[in-house]
């Protein structure tokens, strides 16, 4: 055996994993396709020279506990979002303050409010239906905006809201996204943001770097796993250069990132399902920084292009506006001209100085956002379809038993991993 324990992923779930082997007494040997630590956390300096800011996953929750007492113990600290000062709505090609929704629509815009407010508490309940006998489960974002008949407005503005919950495609991807992200606040969608309380300075990915160091664990970066060969000794994992044997393996890698592994023998037919269809995580997110926005401005938007965007810090004189939408026909995020264009419908009286981003669709080593259930399989995601499969355990916030699609889920699923690896011996 090279070690005892293989950890493939040096992403948290897997930092997660190879800290608590490592203080169990095994020798973990960490491989890592990308050239640093993180995974869908990425921190680096806007545009190569601006200040450090997060361009994957940034915001925690009150509750998220385990990260929490991770962050000092690494010696890292916790920078409080903005509160948010000024809200306004892009309704008809204006910016209101006042609300979503028309005088002539508020009734139908609060009805549809409430019925979504009753539906993620429901759903939050573990109930398959509502007490009108239709579905919370399988059935599509769009279909469920369909089946409220709400103004166009309210659906802009819950469309806003699901580039930050459900996150792909509004045809394909389950309702129960969206629902599960309302239940924060009593099911309101405006309340998601109240919750999104704290950022990791500096850095998720320096977080899992130095969880990885503390471990003592050996640590091979720029390897992609192509193979994975389970046998009933031990485990083999097959890189484009060279074999590492192990007794056991966590494989803490997302859904769309193991559909580009190789299994002998297959994985489960739970597996196989859920990596066949993948997760339709298609959001994009940007930093804009500009002058003439003031911070703590949120605006939502039209169901277009730029969806929800928030001037989240002030440095130097300017604003950082993080910005959200989906990676869709017409959306060119890559484009200064077209972010400019977006930016002017949301923040009119603003000057566009520049702004950055990461494609995280065409990462190699992503294949997607955060995690999003396509709506008819959402039981694939379940992490009681991802328990161990003889020597091998899994590990990913995509499928943690608990909050599941944050970073809180990846460490949680990590430290799970590392328990189903200790029982093996």
């Amino acid at each position: 055996m090279d070690t005892d324990v293989i950890v493939v992923g040096a992403g948290l779930a897997g930092a997660a994993a190879t800290l608590k082997l490592s203080r169990a007494g095994r020798r973990v040997r960490v491989v890592e396709a990308r050239t640093r630590c993180g995974g869908r956390g990425f921190a680096r300096s806007f545009a190569g020279e601006g200040p450090s800011l997060e361009f994957g996953g940034a915001w925690i929750t009150p509750w998220h506990h385990r990260l929490r007492a991770l962050v000092p113990e690494h010696g890292m600290s916790l920078r409080p979002r903005h509160p948010v000062t000024n809200r306004l709505w892009l309704r008809d090609g204006t910016l209101h303050g006042d609300g979503p929704a028309s005088s002539a629509e508020v009734t139908s815009h609060e009805r549809a409010i409430a019925r979504v407010a009753v539906d993620s508490i429901l759903l939050k309940k573990g109930l398959a239906e509502n007490e009108k006998g239709e579905a919370l489960n399988g059935i599509s974002f769009a279909a469920y905006l369909d089946r409220l008949a709400c103004p166009r407005s309210t659906r802009d503005l819950f469309s806003a809201w699901w580039t930050v919950s459900g996150n792909g495609d509004h045809r394909k991807v389950a309702a129960s996204e969206f629902l599960a992200s309302c239940s924060y606040d009593n099911g309101l969608a405006e309340g998601m943001i109240r919750f999104w309380t704290d950022t990791v300075v500096p850095g998720i990915g320096v977080l899992a770097e130095r969880m990885i160091a503390a471990s003592g664990a050996e640590l091979i970066l720029d390897e992609p796993v192509t193979q994975v060969l389970r046998e009933s000794s031990h485990v083999e994992i097959v890189t484009g250069t060279r074999r590492h044997r192990a007794g056991a393996c966590v494989l803490a890698l997302g859904i769309n990132q193991l559909r580009n592994v190789e299994f002998t023998p297959w994985l489960s037919d739970g597996k196989s399902a859920a990596l066949a269809h993948g997760h339709g995580g298609r959001s994009f997110k940007l930093w804009i920084r500009a002058e003439g926005v003031p911070v703590g401005t949120l605006v939502t938007g039209d169901g277009e292009g730029l969806e929800f965007a928030f001037a989240e810090r002030a440095e130097g004189g300017t604003t950082y506006i993080v910005a959200f939408g989906l990676m869709q026909e017409g959306n060119h995020p890559s484009d200064p001209a077209w972010v400019k264009a977006q930016a002017a419908k949301l923040f009119p009286n603003a000057r566009v100085l520049s702004h950055d981003w990461h494609d995280w669709l065409d990462d190699p080593f992503a294949r997607g956002t955060w995690v999003a259930a396509l709506a008819g399989h959402e039981a694939g995601y379940e992490s009681a379809n991802w328990q161990p499969e003889g020597r091998v355990a899994f590990a990913s916030s995509d499928y943690a038993r608990d909050q599941a699609g944050w970073f809180e889920g990846a460490v949680i699923a990590g430290e799970d991993a590392a328990d189903a690896v200790l029982k093996l011996s």
